[in-house]
């Protein structure tokens, strides 16, 4: 059986041969200028969605990036103030030492009163500390000052409270893992105790420390008596560095030794609190540069696993366009040939 090919099959052919040498043209042309191989979801579909996939990968990488600089800078800031807290108190101790001793007179100790408040305005400038406009040590009342004063003449007789909460403000610095970027106040600068205890003063007298009827508040008693439960002759509150910095001051501006004695147990312990919270502020750091390498890895990573589903071959593309340019000259002379000839070219003449 013979088949015979019409012209119109011919022109059919011709068209289609023109269609699939043009596509492939245009798709190398449009990778060259693109720069990408994949250019629309008909392209190549499993690839689209990997591509997609990645894409997201890095942009979450990059969100995590940026929670990581700022929680980086927000408790860099924090070590930064803790730091000048130790270094106020370790001063402070050093001041209490020499004030102590008996070669020092009343003179001499009002001297040190005036330094020591120095140190209690220090203290308390550090205690509202801000990274960019937000407050440090405040929770999460990030626009409000941490601590405040309350005036001299009020029945609190210039204590300082704590302004903010107790809130922790968490950031994602991964797709798994959060990490804190503040200290409270409460930790940063509160002192309290949870159970009452006493000790013997060098004077022969007793310090009595119990937890306050306020919250966070520690009542020291001075007595001659080994026993909390007796009659004390002198009676103090406090519940922040502040406030403690405040009655050493007035314990040298009235030369009272038993209170300056009394207070050098709660001003060790309050350092000893400054180094636990500096330790926690360089875990955290240390954890979020860990974090922040790895992140980087991770996108170096996602960014070569995109790159291979989505970069042309420039070298591949221009040999591709250049071999699809030949082939459509090829068929350019080819089709106009054969569209030429007509049915009286295969009739032979007798």
């Amino acid at each position: 059986m013979n088949m015979r090919i019409s012209s119109f099959m011919y022109i059919d052919m011709v068209k289609k041969s023109f269609q699939d040498s043009s596509g492939k043209l245009f798709d190398s042309q449009q990778q060259l200028s693109t720069g990408q191989k994949v250019n629309r979801p008909s392209d190549d579909i499993s690839a689209m969605g990997k591509i997609l996939g990645y894409k997201v990968d890095i942009a979450n990488t990059d969100q995590f990036q940026r929670n990581i600089d700022g929680a980086q800078s927000f408790l860099t800031s924090s070590n930064t103030s803790m730091s000048s807290v130790m270094s106020n108190l370790q001063r402070m101790q050093e001041l209490m030492i020499a004030g102590i001793n008996g070669s020092t007179d009343s003179g001499g100790r009002q001297d040190i009163a005036q330094e020591i408040g120095t140190i209690k305005d220090s203290l308390l400038a550090l205690s509202v500390s801000r990274s960019g406009d937000r407050y440090l040590f405040s929770g999460n009342l990030t626009n409000a000052a941490s601590f405040a004063s309350s005036p001299v003449a009020s029945p609190t007789g210039g204590m300082y409270s704590y302004k903010g909460d107790a809130g922790h403000i968490s950031v994602n610095v991964n797709s798994t893992a959060q990490v804190i970027e503040n200290i409270t106040g409460s930790d940063a600068f509160a002192y309290s105790i949870q159970t009452s205890y006493s000790i013997r003063l060098s004077t022969g007298n007793f310090a009595h420390f119990a937890p306050g009827g306020a919250p966070g508040a520690v009542n020291l008693t001075l007595s001659t008596s080994s026993s909390p439960a007796a009659q004390g002759f002198e009676n103090v509150s406090f519940s922040n560095y502040m406030d403690m910095t405040r009655i050493i001051q007035n314990a040298f501006n009235k030369n009272d030794v038993d209170l300056m004695n009394a207070m050098m147990d709660p001003l060790k312990k309050s350092m000893d609190k400054v180094v636990a919270v500096q330790a926690t502020i360089g875990a955290r750091l240390n954890f979020i540069q860990q974090t922040q390498s790895n992140n980087y890895n991770n996108k170096v990573d996602q960014q070569e696993y995109l790159s291979n589903e989505q970069d042309a071959d420039i070298a591949q593309n221009t040999s591709d366009i250049s071999k699809a340019e030949m082939a459509l000259q090829a068929l350019r002379q080819s089709s106009a040939q054969v569209m030429q000839q007509t049915l009286f070219d295969f009739v032979k003449i007798q």
